[in-house]
């Protein structure tokens, strides 16, 4: 397939909204012209704009819809879904409709990535969590351990009785590569079923959006250049309705001995992800889809990811390397 020729020598990538929303534990704003309520969910800064000042209380309650999801997603919360099932020891655990439905969606990605894109790796990423607060890399034959404990073929889920069972009591599963974008789905739904006609979610580098601005002008949103001190933007996209993920290897990351230990892993080996890509961002009208390919692309790299995002289709892709070149997948300039 064939990709944009444009290069731009820069760092690398996350998203930042064109308004600049602040925000501490739970804050709310009202202006003349739009409502912001924001809250720290799902180990991130979570800010809902909505273009409309009278819309208080439905912005409140989309940060009652994240408090759910952030108990019901949590892999260790003892009385949400993720924890009671990871609790388990290999009976059938009772869980929402939520949660099957973004599991039966962990295992499609899990089968069609041929195990590449594996929300099972709990192990894993509890040793790389523990090294990077303690700035040291976790032992060999423990990764070789972790890795041993995983795979979605050892989940069964039972739809109509809303029911999950572990084949395998040892697995662990950990929603974070797909998490934010589900949630993300689920509250623009919330907002177009009260009427919302123009607003912007953000979910840490998730960023989905819906209609446009009042004025019928895009919303503008900015790829920013990784481990830049600055926030430096390195491309600004031109988006209305549409949902960018951005994945990054600069997001959560350590360094020791002079190279950078981030927090994708490799479901194959255990350990961060070694590819050229330091970042990429994914363009489509589901944030949960955008989610898991923006963290599948970073695990190949960047020829098959752009395979993977020219082969999706109305999936467009925008790509920085490790030595800071900018890609852009078949159709993604026309967000320029």
């Amino acid at each position: 397939m064939k990709h944009s020729n444009h290069r731009i020598s820069i760092i690398c990538c996350i998203l930042i909204i064109s308004i600049l929303l602040t925000g501490g534990c739970r804050t709310f704003t009202r202006s003349s012209g739009n409502t912001v309520r924001s809250g720290f969910y799902f180990d991130t800064l979570v800010t809902v704009t909505i273009y409309d000042p009278s819309a208080a209380d439905i912005a409140e309650k989309c940060l009652e819809e994240c408090a759910y999801y952030d108990k019901l997603f949590s892999p260790s919360d003892p009385q949400g879904d993720f924890g009671r099932i990871n609790s388990s020891k290999g009976e059938w655990v009772n869980v929402s409709k939520d949660t099957v439905d973004l599991l039966e969606y962990a295992v499609e990605c899990f089968n069609e990535s041929n195990g590449m894109l594996d929300i099972s790796i709990a192990h894993a990423s509890a040793l790389w969590t523990g090294a990077r607060n303690e700035k040291s890399l976790p032992d060999e034959a423990d990764i070789k351990a972790a890795v041993s404990l995983k795979g979605l073929n050892g989940l069964i889920t039972d739809r109509e009785g809303l029911r999950v069972r572990k084949t395998d009591p040892a697995l662990m599963l950990d929603a974070g590569s797909l998490g934010k974008g589900y949630i993300a789905d689920r509250l623009k739904e919330f907002l177009e079923d009260n009427g919302v006609r123009s607003a912007v979610i953000s979910c840490g580098g998730n960023i989905n959006t819906l209609g446009c601005r009042p004025d019928g002008s895009p919303f503008k949103i900015g790829v920013k250049k990784p481990f830049d001190a600055s926030s430096g933007i390195a491309v600004s996209l031109n988006i209305s309705g549409k949902s960018v993920v951005t994945s990054g290897i600069y997001e959560r990351y350590f360094t020791y001995e002079g190279n950078i230990y981030h927090h994708i892993l490799d479901p194959m080996t255990g350990y961060p992800a070694g590819t050229d890509l330091s970042s990429a961002t994914v363009i489509c009208s589901s944030s949960l889809a955008a989610d898991a390919l923006s963290t599948e692309c970073i695990l190949y790299g960047l020829n098959d990811a752009l395979k993977l995002i020219n082969g999706t289709k109305d999936t467009e892709a925008v790509f920085i390397t490790r030595d800071g070149d900018i890609f852009f997948s078949d159709g993604a300039e026309k967000y320029m």
